[in-house]
């Protein structure tokens, strides 16, 4: 058999196996006989839903004739929530933020929304077979009173299950004859070597040996990174958290809920290493006060000795800046901790298409989502359209995980200008490992630090940081009911905040690392007990 011709067999293998909507097509008989109004999110890099080439191929598919009723992207928590008070409701909500309390309060309570349990499992041949693919994930989208009201993304993105990476300066690290630090001395030795000699070569002292962005970065969040090396450290400071396990370094230890704020020799060490660091002008203070995102890179030699993040964000991705940079793995803390944060739950989630209990064909509805689920409609809403986008790969060629390609992308993916012929992430698909590996990649000739190389950069580093993650201590997640999230809103956004000022300041040295205990005391008081104990028994009604 030719390679050309097994390359085929395989892409159909996944089609068929992704994809058995398809024979089953069209739902309607004529165009026009089933209508759905779907609400949507307006992001400016999608020209128009109504005219959009996968909206359109849906329509073909299908005989459904779409229409959608497009929330602003900015705001749009806010006009979600005023089509929910409305009463006014679409026939679907695609991807528009649907949170676990509109589905206690709008599906379980108030059964605005439709469960799902049964149309799943007579019409929905590619969401069961998701389902099975992904153990636990059909558990974990079932609400408390047994019903499905929503159904998940899927997107195993291997690299983001490690995302609280670091980026070193290792242009920086050859000039100064310098090895990538393995333990805290020898990182703050090497931000010192950043700080005094001129590894930029401007002949001033402008360098900026460590930053972090708490504004909009994804885990820029530097301090988790060096926090890691003195206790498990969870922890999110970046502002927009205000709830979640994230917000308040909740993980599991042997089945007990726990944060890492409570390990008090850990946290004061950290705090203390951290402080010096900010003292000395080793971590970059406005990293606390501004975004600094885009204006760290300045001049021939750059400014920044490194940063956290789930990629390199600080430089435009395979730009000359952008290669002088390498990932670091976790260090080791005086006591021997050395670990990585990993999120083994997040592949498989969110409610992603609910369908409204008012609408007149829930059936067709739900027919909808199976298809979007199919490798077809998959690879037609991530890349767009067939012949123009993406094409059947070359005869022999492979993909990132060396298996023979599934697919050659010819335009690349991106979500900043305004285009037609995909939807971005603004639907639900089956991008599993499979999927993701199965772009068409020349792993001999591409350098992994240029643009087309990001993804083999990213699962190089992942493999990497493997060994020190344990997926035990991630809390699963966890369904509350319409009491208990209220009780939990109340807390959480005063605990939040609360959190991330007090921490901030002792890392600043706004406030005394010695005074962590009574601060701790008024973490307790505004009742992050009586928030972890939510969660234990919610994760022991769950999952024991």
């Amino acid at each position: 058999m030719n390679k050309k011709l097994l390359s085929l067999l395989l892409s159909l293998a996944l089609l068929l196996s992704l994809g058995s909507a398809l024979a089953e097509l069209p739902i309607a008989e004529n165009f026009g006989d089933v209508k759905l109004r779907v609400a949507v999110i307006g992001d400016p890099a999608i020209e128009d839903w109504e005219t959009n080439a996968y909206v359109l191929w849906l329509e073909e598919q299908t005989n459904i004739d779409l229409s959608f009723e497009v929330i602003p992207e900015e705001g749009a928590a806010e006009k979600l929530g005023l089509i929910l008070a409305s009463g006014d409701y679409p026939d679907v909500f695609l991807s528009v933020g649907i949170s676990d309390q509109n589905i206690a309060k709008y599906g379980i309570e108030e059964k605005l929304f439709l469960p799902l349990n049964d149309l799943i499992d007579t019409h929905g041949d590619n969401i069961k077979k998701m389902f099975e693919a992904f153990p636990g994930s059909r558990e974990r989208m079932t609400q408390l009173d047994g019903e499905i009201y929503s159904l998940p993304d899927v997107n195993i993105c291997y690299h983001c299950g490690l995302r609280q990476k670091y980026w070193i300066n290792s242009a920086w690290l050859d000039k100064l004859g310098l090895e990538k630090p393995t333990t805290t001395e020898e990182f703050y030795n090497v931000l010192v070597a950043f700080r005094d000699n001129d590894p930029n070569g401007n002949g001033e002292k402008d360098e900026l040996p460590m930053i972090a962005n708490y504004d909009d970065g994804w885990h820029t969040n530097s301090d988790a990174f060096v926090m890691n090396a003195f206790t498990y450290y969870p922890l999110n400071l970046r502002k927009a958290i205000t709830s979640g396990s994230g917000a308040f370094g909740l993980y599991l230890d042997n089945g007990k809920v726990v944060s890492c704020l409570n390990d008090t020799a850990g946290m004061k060490a950290g705090l203390s290493f951290l402080n010096k660091l900010v003292a000395e002008g080793l971590f970059y203070e406005g990293s606390f006060s501004q975004n600094t995102a885009a204006d760290m890179i300045q001049g021939e030699g750059g400014l920044v000795g490194g940063s956290a993040g789930g990629y390199l964000q600080f430089a435009q991705t395979g730009s000359d800046m952008y290669q002088q940079y390498d990932y670091l793995l976790p260090l080791k803390g005086p006591e021997g901790q050395q670990n990585m944060i990993s999120f083994p739950y997040e592949g498989v989630g969110g409610n992603r298409y609910v369908i409204s209990a008012k609408c007149e064909n829930p059936e067709a509805a739900l027919r909808l989502a199976d298809l979007m689920y199919s490798f077809d409609a998959t690879i037609r809403g991530y890349h767009g359209v067939y012949g123009k986008n993406w094409t059947d790969p070359d005869a022999g060629a492979v993909g990132l995980d060396g298996e023979p390609a599934l697919y050659k992308v010819l335009t690349p993916w991106q979500d900043v200008n305004v285009q037609n012929d995909n939807v971005l992430q603004y639907t639900i698909s089956y991008r599993d490992a499979a999927f993701r590996n199965g772009e068409q990649t020349d792993l001999a000739n591409t350098n992994k630090k240029s643009g087309d190389g990001l993804e083999i950069w990213l699962a190089e580093a992942t493999k990497e940081y493997e060994p020190f993650a344990d997926n035990s201590k991630a809390l699963p997640p966890l369904k509350f009911d319409t009491q208990t999230l209220e009780e939990l809103g109340l807390l959480s956004t005063e605990l939040s905040s609360f959190i991330k000022e007090g921490i901030t300041a002792f890392m600043t040295g706004n406030s005394n690392v010695e005074d962590y205990e009574s601060w701790l005391k008024e973490a307790e008081d505004l009742g992050l007990n009586q928030l972890i104990a939510y969660y234990q028994t919610a994760y022991d009604a769950q999952y024991k």
